[in-house]
């Protein structure tokens, strides 16, 4: 009866999402949190939310997206709901971007990557802006280098997304 149930092409990639997203976290808490590159630390989640969206579909990215927040607010206590939030959002939006208006073109990509890491750290700013009073102009400034700061480290997450995509439809 069980067998039945379970097919196993949708368990393979719910298998490879958890590894790309146990991988993924592996290295934006380990390699980026250390890393500070114009006083800003890269994030890449943003980009694996994307590629995940645009190659994968909109429920893909959606559902994706919900476990990868949880698993991110882990490494980042100080965003309570923040990633929970955003990255379904992310990963829905991307796919439905890709599959009714955008090609799945590097170019494509890296323009949803730009707005989703200017969404993201809009949203990490905000609460600093609102409540704590920070000075609007250095936090505008302070997020647009962690935008510029972490878009060439996103390039990968296409590459890889588009390859096993590809393999993933090939069997």
């Amino acid at each position: 009866m069980w067998r039945d149930l379970i097919r196993k092409d949708r368990l393979r990639s719910i298998l490879l999402l958890a590894l790309y997203l146990a991988l993924t976290l592996l290295v934006q808490n380990t390699l980026f949190a250390k890393l500070r590159i114009w006083g800003v630390h890269v994030i890449v989640l943003p980009a694996l939310m994307t590629a995940v969206g645009m190659f994968r579909g909109p429920v893909w990215g959606g559902v994706f997206g919900i476990f990868a927040g949880v698993f991110a607010n882990m490494g980042y206590p100080e965003s309570i709901v923040l990633f929970i939030l955003l990255l379904p959002l992310i990963g829905y939006v991307t796919g439905m971007l890709s599959e009714h208006l955008l090609t799945r073109s590097l170019v494509a990509f890296l323009c949803m990557v730009l707005g989703a890491q200017l969404l993201t750290a809009f949203f990490q700013l905000f609460r600093l802006w609102v409540f704590q009073g920070a000075d609007l102009s250095a936090l505008l400034i302070t997020g647009l280098k962690q935008t510029a700061v972490s878009l060439p480290f996103s390039i990968p997450f296409f590459y890889i997304s588009r390859a096993v995509n590809r393999r993933e439809r090939a069997v």
